[in-house]
C-alpha cells in the first residue's frame, strides 16, 4: 500500500447546520466528555460549527455555513455572517493544528431525505474509498455519494481538507433528536477514528474487495410556476427511494391534479430525494451513476 503522510489531526465537526440536531448535539456533547474521541496516534478536535444557528434551531443564519469555505462564484452577500465564521473556524483550526489544517474531517448532518447511512464525498482520494470500505465491512448498509460538480466549488467544510467526508443520516426531521441516529452516528465516527489510527499505525484490517459508489450527474429541480414555487410534488413512489435504480417510465413527480411526470433519460441512482433544505436551492433530487471501485488496486499501488 502506497502510504500518504501521519495524521496529525482530525476534525470532527456537527452542527454546520444549526437545526440538524444529531451532529451538533454530538458535537456538544464531546466537547464536554473528549475521551470518546480520543486516539493514540492523532489529534481529535471536536467542533460546534454554527452555535448561532442552532440557538435558533435554524439550518443558518444569514446563509448556508457548508457554502461559505472558499466557495467558487460571485457572493450576494460578503458580509454574512456565516462567511465571518467559515473564516474563523480557519482561524481557530490552524492554531488548533501547529498552523496548518486538520489531516482530515468529519462533519456530522442529518437529512429528511431516507439516505439511512450514508457518507459524502467529494473525492476519490485512496484514503477516502479505503475508509469508505472499512465502513461497510463493519455497516453493510453504508453508501457513499461521490458530489463533485465540475464547474462548482460549494465550499463545503470538508473541502479544508482532502481527506475526510460529511457523515449523512436520515431521515431525521429537522430539529429533532432521534436516539438510534444519534447512536448510529457515534459508532460510524467511532469506527472512522479507529480506521485514522490503522491507517498511522500502518496496520489496515481485511477489507471489501469492492465498493459501489454513487457519482454526482445532474441536479433535477421540481416544475415550478411562475412565481417560483413547486407545481408538482415528489411522486409517491420514488418517495424514500434513495439509492434505488431510478428507470424509464418510472413516475418522479405528481402534479395537484394527480397528472404524473415520468423519468426518460435511462438508468441512473437518485439521492435526496425531497430533502427539505433543498427546496431553495432548486433541488428535488439529484441523479447519479452507480459505478464500482476495486479497493485492491487502491492497496497496491
Amino acid at each position: 500500500m502506497k502510504k500518504i503522510q501521519h495524521l496529525d489531526h482530525v476534525l470532527v465537526s456537527g452542527g454546520t447546520h444549526g437545526n440538524e440536531y444529531t451532529g451538533a448535539f454530538l458535537a456538544r456533547h464531546w466537547l464536554q466528555n473528549p475521551e470518546f474521541l480520543r486516539r493514540a496516534s492523532f489529534k481529535t478536535i471536536p467542533l460546534l460549527a454554527n452555535q448561532r444557528a442552532f440557538s435558533i434551531c435554524r439550518r443558518y443564519v444569514e446563509r448556508d455555513l457548508n457554502r461559505s469555505f472558499h466557495p467558487s462564484g460571485e457572493i450576494a452577500n460578503p458580509e454574512a455572517f456565516e462567511l465571518s465564521r467559515a473564516r474563523d473556524i480557519e482561524l481557530e483550526l490552524r492554531k488548533n493544528c501547529a498552523g496548518g489544517l486538520p489531516s482530515v474531517i468529519f462533519d456530522l448532518h442529518s437529512t429528511t431525505a431516507q439516505m439511512g447511512l450514508s457518507l459524502v464525498l467529494t473525492n476519490r482520494e485512496p484514503f477516502n474509498i479505503l475508509l469508505y470500505a472499512y465502513l461497510r465491512s463493519k455497516f453493510p448498509s453504508v453508501n457513499a455519494y461521490l458530489w463533485q460538480e465540475p464547474k462548482s466549488q460549494p465550499g463545503f467544510l470538508n473541502s479544508l481538507s482532502k481527506f475526510g467526508f460529511a457523515i449523512e443520516i436520515g431521515a431525521v426531521a429537522n430539529g429533532v433528536l432521534n436516539a438510534e441516529w444519534v447512536f448510529k452516528t457515534a459508532d460510524l465516527v467511532s469506527a472512522c477514528l479507529d480506521f485514522v489510527e490503522f491507517w498511522n499505525c500502518g496496520e489496515l484490517p481485511a477489507l471489501p474487495p469492492s465498493v459501489p459508489l454513487y457519482s454526482f450527474l445532474n441536479h433535477v429541480d421540481y416544475p415550478r410556476g411562475d412565481d417560483g414555487l413547486p407545481t408538482a410534488m415528489i411522486h409517491p413512489l420514488l418517495q424514500g427511494r434513495d439509492f434505488q435504480p431510478l428507470k424509464d417510465g418510472d413516475p418522479i413527480f405528481i402534479d395537484f391534479k394527480g397528472r404524473e411526470i415520468l423519468w426518460n433519460s435511462g438508468t441512473a441512482w437518485a439521492v435526496f430525494i425531497n430533502e427539505a433544505a433543498y427546496y431553495e436551492k432548486g433541488i428535488a433530487f439529484t441523479v447519479t451513476e452507480k459505478i464500482e471501485v476495486n479497493t485492491v488496486d487502491l492497496l497496491i499501488n
